[in-house]
Formats: structure tokens, sequence, C-alpha cells
């Protein structure tokens, strides 16, 4: 049986079938939206501005380790599910972990990028830092289109709603409560009207409880970075 899909904005597809894919989506979206706020306030942000700057420095790390997990979980338990069930379409999840690996070199990049910059915030550091947070979110964007329109149709023919539960429960075991908490308002933040109301309507009371106080306090603690 079908479950309704969330559509995002950039998202590529959103493929039908019995995994609720909510969660991935709403990843998805927010790697899209802070590597895009990470290019535009990095290319802004004052040299002499150095509580900015390393403000937007920990706003990676976090970004960056919301993708290490998400990453993570996929190599550990999805590809390797697929390849095992759908071996017709093991070019599909060689294009997914070599995608992997390219945006790990640009990770590595722009944290290194990003550390050069923060102890010398000068033009050229600057516009190195741009042009390798630039390659990331190009090759995160691919990645996620690729993911969209290719392995989540293959997850939603041959990974179980069970599985895809015990997945998700292992992701959350990856984070403490603080970070939990962080992450919930990190997730529903800058999402439309429309689907902020649909996710309130499917969501039980405690979450609906957690996201209400989620989503300002994380509102409020990003406001100076944008």
């Amino acid at each position: 049986m079908d479950v309704p899909q969330i559509q995002l904005p950039g998202q590529a597809a959103a493929a039908p079938g019995p995994l609720d894919m909510t969660n991935m989506y709403l990843a998805h979206h927010g790697f899209r939206r802070d590597l895009g706020r990470l290019i535009t306030a990095v290319c802004e942000v004052s040299g002499t501005d150095r509580r900015r700057i390393a403000g937007l420095r920990r706003h990676l790390s976090w970004v960056l380790l919301v993708l290490h997990h998400h990453h993570t979980a996929e190599d550990d338990t999805v590809w390797p599910v697929l390849r095992e069930r759908a071996p017709e379409a093991s070019e599909i999840m060689d294009v997914m972990e070599a995608e992997h690996a390219e945006a790990a070199q640009w990770i590595s990049r722009s944290e290194q990028a990003f550390d050069a910059f923060a102890a010398d915030p000068a033009e050229p550091a600057r516009e190195r830092l741009a042009e390798a947070l630039r390659a990331l979110a190009g090759t995160i964007g691919a990645h996620l289109a690729h993911e969209e329109t290719m392995a989540i149709p293959l997850m939603q023919a041959h990974i179980t709603p069970a599985e895809d539960a015990r997945g998700h429960d292992d992701v959350r075991r990856q984070y403490g409560p603080r970070q939990m908490f962080t992450l919930v308002g990190w997730l529903l933040d800058g999402l439309p009207a429309t689907v902020l109301d649909e996710l309130r309507g499917r969501s039980p009371l405690g979450m609906r409880a957690v996201a209400a106080l989620a989503r300002p306090a994380y509102r409020r603690r990003t406001a100076r970075l944008w």
C-alpha cells in the first residue's frame, strides 16, 4: 500500500511506495537549503566579523555531521541490501557509492578552506572557500537528485517498512538528546507553510509539542548567521 509522500522545494522526485520517506526528503531539503545559505553568507560576511565567521564554521560542522550520519546509514544498511535484492541495479549502487566518495573529498576541502578563512579572512581565502563550498553543493545536489530519482524507487520496491523503521532508529541513536532537539528544528527550518501544516496533521501529539519548541529555538540559534 502506497503512503503519501511530501514534495519539497528542489526535490527531484517523490517515488510512490510503502515507505514513508518524509525524514529522507526533509534531510535532503536541509542539505540543499543550508549549503546554499553558507555560500551566500561566506561571500558577504565581513572579514572583521569574527563571531559570525566562527558561527558559520560551526554550522558547517553541524550540516556535515548530519550528512555523515545520513551517508553512513546508506552505505552500511541500504546499498548492501539493494545490491543483494536488486542485482540488476548494481550500476545504480556503484553511482551512489562513487558520489559519496566524491562528496567526502569536497567535504574535506571545504573544512580545510573554512579553517583557513577563519584564521585569516582575506579575499583569497574567501574565494577558495566559496569555490570549495560551491563544488560541495554541486556534488551533493547532483547526488540527492540521483538518489531521489534512481535509488529511492529501489528502496520502495525492495525494503520493508519494518526494515526502514529500524534504519531510522539506528540513525536517531547517533544523536544525543540536545542534538536531536536541534535536528528537529533544523529539519523544519524554512519549510513552506503548507508542508508544516501537513506534518503537524500527521505527527503524534508528543512530536508536535517537541516541534513547537524546537523550531523557534533553532531559528533564534541561527538568526545571526543568515
